[in-house]
């Protein structure tokens, strides 16, 4: 039986504790400052249902948005489980895909025309890497080995993003890299030649979007923006759409979504900020704590109102993640606190090395699931990637089953990418907006079409002014030999499904993959092949839930999981950064020594601090602590943070062992000879 709307909405508000609905309640600007599992998506959903039910806003005028799609999700769905479906607000998502509906409103305000195309983070490296190669090859650039200009990429193309975050345009970029290097420092050696490379490069970047009619995540937000502070008209435009502005995630904004969002609040003061100081571990990537912190400084008039009933750890797990914020002397004060009882104590394991660390983790990962405990129930949580490999190896041999989550989404795989490129490619042939696809798909599978092949239509088509695959047609078409047959045959076949009757999109991508050979190449791939395939199989029944072609490539540059991606019975790897927003009842974190944890290089150490209270916050039940006495060669000590634990709240040794001789927070001399190989 369907529930309805109303009681529903009287569950939602009555559901919360009344910290939470006086906060939810809260009218003109408010941040609720809502510590690790406090119930923070309850009261912003709260929050919206208060301002449409109580309050009588329209639903579409109210936005709320978020950085993740999933959390966008979720946000969709319990307020339309409340509200329903027809009272939701329909500006419901994230801070990019909100921004790209401003700009597909107003495409000019970016130098753009209707219909651009959205460039994901893959694809403005490949771009910086074409920009540095043009370099290299015109002597104003030194070359430099494969994995030097793939580091170097990356660090030019991050800095280009941090410009726009920061809304720096591109002929203002050189005059402020001194200030970029003093801000965020220089931790690699060249890495302030990397900021005036990134300002050098910028200005072309920008170019080559706005010549294919191409925007990048930057750009979703920095033109809406810019115009909004340079042409009040605009700004009042957008900002007398909205009545009330929801923020998820507060401490995570950069200084371009604050302004965002503040241009959008300026006149009704209605922003409802949802955050964490003590969870803001982003710095890296331009978050800035500082507009949570100094929020009542540029809201005068607001209220903060802190939520410190934890409903997730118990109260050792909370005791220990206190005292390890506490430590951060500029945090807004709280203390989490929980009404389930101490529960079971830290358990702090010390290793001799990182084999024992590994194998020590499986055997007791093997255990906990003989006693009941399922797999998916356990996560493993480290500072660096490079940590997991030595445990990866001692799971196999356990055979307990593990999920390795990192940041490879669904629509990042090469193959995806592929497969939308062959389509994008069959949209618009004789557009420059197709150039990337081109250049992406011409030699899949090989068609002899090289390096010098490719740098010839590139010429051509720049004399030209032509598309590149208008280009490879007029060169190719009375060229001779089996590689310009092979050339002619695919330039074919993506004319002929240019003018396709078929209205799927699934049908048109399965038959263009399948004519143009790139089926067959990995079916004859063995295992690596069959993956692709089975990649290839999702992608088709996605693609048949999208109409406009539009749509499709726009849901897929936004970087949305496909549903049903999560794996079940699997243990979790994964960084600390990565588990930001989720829990597990059994956590074990590994390599928490110094020198390690919290990371020498990062200028921030406060961050280091948040990402140890993040760490402990995921654990529901249980949390083990792991550290090695050596790793790498060299000799360890204990975190400064287990340091800081109080006694009360952490064992020695597992739980399982207690009353047997401890073997202290220091390995035994036995151990340590061990991993000397003595």
């Amino acid at each position: 039986m369907e529930i309805s709307p109303v009681s529903s909405v009287n569950d939602v508000l009555l559901g919360l504790t009344p910290v939470q609905r006086e906060a939810a309640q809260q009218e003109g600007a408010v941040v609720v400052l809502a510590g690790a599992g406090t119930g923070k998506t309850s009261t912003l959903v709260g929050g919206v249902v208060d301002r449409i039910e109580r309050r009588g806003m329209s639903p579409h005028r109210i936005l709320a948005v978020t950085f993740t799609n999933k959390a966008a999700q979720e946000m969709r769905d319990r307020i339309s489980f409340a509200l329903g479906r027809e009272r939701s607000p329909s500006w419901i998502g994230t801070f990019h895909a909100h921004g790209c509906r401003q700009l597909r409103t107003d495409p000019e305000i970016a130098f753009l025309r209707p219909g651009f195309d959205i460039c994901d983070a893959d694809d403005s490296r490949r771009l910086v890497r074409r920009l540095m190669l043009r370099a290299i090859d015109d002597g104003a650039l030194d070359p430099m080995p494969g994995d030097e200009l793939g580091k170097r990429v990356k660090s030019i193309t991050n800095h280009i993003a941090m410009f726009k975050d920061d809304l720096v345009l591109p002929d203002q970029a050189l005059a402020l890299v001194k200030t970029f290097q003093d801000r965020h420092g220089t931790g690699e050696p060249d890495d302030a030649m990397a900021w005036e490379m990134a300002a050098a490069l910028y200005p072309a970047y920008q170019a080559i979007l706005r010549e294919t009619n191409t925007a990048d995540f930057g750009d979703l937000l920095l033109w809406p923006t810019i115009t909004m502070l340079r042409d009040e008209k605009y700004r009042l435009d957008w900002a007398h759409r909205f009545d009330a502005v929801l923020a998820d995630e507060f401490q995570d904004v950069n200084r371009l979504q604050f302004l965002w969002l503040k241009l959008l609040s300026r006149d009704h003061q209605e922003l409802f900020a949802v955050g964490d100081d003590a969870q803001s571990i982003y710095g890296w990537r331009g978050a800035n704590v500082g507009f949570i912190r100094n929020f009542l400084k540029e809201f005068p008039d607001g209220r903060m109102i802190a939520l410190e009933e934890n409903f997730r750890s118990t109260g050792h797990i909370l005791d220990a993640a206190n005292t390890i914020i506490a430590g951060d002397k500029n945090r807004l004060k709280k203390t989490l606190f929980t009404s389930e009882g101490p529960g079971e104590r830290l358990e702090i394991i010390a290793c001799s090395g990182g084999v024992e660390e590994a194998q020590t983790l499986a055997a007791e990962m093997g255990r906990r699931a003989h006693e009941g405990v399922r797999y998916e129930d356990m996560a493993v949580l480290y500072r660096y990637n490079f940590i997991s490999r030595i445990l990866e190896e001692q799971l196999l041999k356990a055979k307990i089953p593990y999920e390795l989550v990192n940041d490879t989404a669904f629509w990042q795989r090469g193959v995806i990418k592929d497969a939308l490129a062959f389509l994008r490619l069959t949209n618009a042939p004789e557009e420059a907006q197709s150039n990337e696809a081109f250049r992406r798909v011409i030699n899949l599978p090989a068609r002899g079409v090289g390096a010098k092949t490719l740098a010839r239509f590139e010429a051509y088509a720049e004399d030209e002014n032509i598309s590149l695959f208008v280009a490879a047609e007029k060169m190719m078409d009375k060229a001779s030999g089996k590689n310009a047959e092979k050339v002619r045959a695919f330039l074919q076949i993506i004319r002929e499904e240019e003018l396709s009757g078929d209205p799927s999109l699934s049908g048109r991508m399965r038959s263009l993959l399948e004519r143009s050979g790139y089926m067959d190449m990995h079916r004859q791939a063995a295992e690596d092949g069959q993956s692709a395939l089975e990649n290839l199989d999702e992608l088709f029944d996605l693609a048949g839930e999208f109409i406009a072609i539009e749509d499709l490539f726009e849901h897929a540059a936004l970087g949305s999981t496909p549903a049903g991606s999560t794996s079940q019975g699997r243990v979790k790897l994964m960084t600390i950064h990565a588990s930001k927003g989720l829990e597990f009842p059994h956590v074990f974190l590994m390599g928490w020594e110094d020198q390690m944890f919290p990371s020498p290089s990062n200028v921030d150490q406060d961050e280091e601090r948040r990402l140890a209270y993040v760490a402990l916050t995921r654990g529901r039940r249980r949390v083990a602590v792991t550290w090695c006495a050596f790793r790498n060669g060299r000799q360890s000590q204990p975190s400064p943070f287990l340091m800081e634990l109080p006694k009360p709240v952490w064992a020695k040794g597992w739980l399982r062992n207690a009353g047997k001789k401890s073997v202290g927070i220091l390995p035994d001399r036995a151990a340590l000879d061990a991993a000397l190989g003595i």
